[in-house]
């Protein structure tokens, strides 16, 4: 099976090597962009640009920000017969490209960054795609992560905004780990990383083999101890509350994205 990526940025790349990683063939990727950084990047992971190979694509993966979208859609649709596009692109929904072409296989699809490591999470909405290709796509996805098929618009703003952006959300929090943790290893930035690392990945396997979060946080703050006073500041600073603001605040957006580019 051959798949080619029209777009080719962070998230794209982060599926590419994923797959890899997976053993997924690179001649069995393509790709389509004009950054210069980007083509970079792709030529040492041996991804040939499709500008210069005439070949079949089982699958298109359209992966270019949300106002470049629908010509590179239609550039598609011109270029090749009956493509199977999946938009890799956040907040448009599936109407806006499927009245440009809804003879066509369609979905939608909404990775986030960790697929690099196999642990990426991908929501899947499906709109015209064949049964037997609807599985090709999920076990593509499945090698990089775990799969969740949606079926409504709304689900998938919800996901954009909850899990698509979740990483940042934590990396966002985990400044405040590593400025401290710095201090603590006297500028060793490295072990800094390490640390927090190993942190999170003790925390994975809690959630994993443990109960409810309710429970894992009492299992470490014990009465009129530390943990018990840090998470005491964060309740009456409602901190909880802030993030779920954050988190509603991408989905709104997500939705505003979709209205932009009808």
């Amino acid at each position: 099976m051959r798949i080619a990526f029209y777009g080719c940025g962070n998230i794209a790349q982060s599926i590419i090597e994923g797959l890899i990683e997976d053993g997924f063939k690179s001649k069995d990727i393509f790709y389509l962009d004009r950054n210069k950084e980007n083509k970079k990047r792709l030529k040492k992971l041996k991804i040939k640009n499709l500008e210069n190979h005439k070949v079949s694509i089982d699958i298109f993966f359209l992966a270019v920000k949300p106002k470049d979208a629908m010509l590179g859609f239609e550039t598609i649709l011109e270029s090749y017969k009956n493509p199977k596009v999946v938009s890799l692109v956040a907040g448009i929904n599936s109407k806006s490209y499927l009245k440009r072409g809804n003879d066509i296989e369609f979905l939608r699809a909404m990775p986030n960054t960790s697929s690099k490591y196999n642990s990426g999470i991908t929501a899947i909405l499906n709109s015209t795609f064949k049964e037997n290709n609807l599985k090709k796509v999920i076990k593509l996805f499945n090698r990089v992560g775990i799969v969740l098929e949606l079926n409504k618009e709304s689900s998938m703003d919800k996901f954009t905004g909850f899990i698509g952006s979740g990483p940042a959300y934590f990396f966002y929090l985990l400044k405040t780990y590593e400025k401290n943790l710095n201090k603590l290893s006297n500028g060793d930035s490295l072990k800094s990383k390490e640390i927090i690392a190993s942190l999170l990945n003790g925390v994975a396997l809690s959630i994993k083999n443990g109960g409810s979060m309710d429970e894992l946080i009492s299992i470490v703050a014990s009465r009129k101890g530390t943990t018990e006073a840090g998470i005491n500041l964060f309740k009456s600073k409602k901190l909880l509350n802030i993030f779920d603001y954050g988190i509603k605040s991408a989905i709104k957006r997500s939705k505003e994205i979709s209205n932009e580019y009808k």
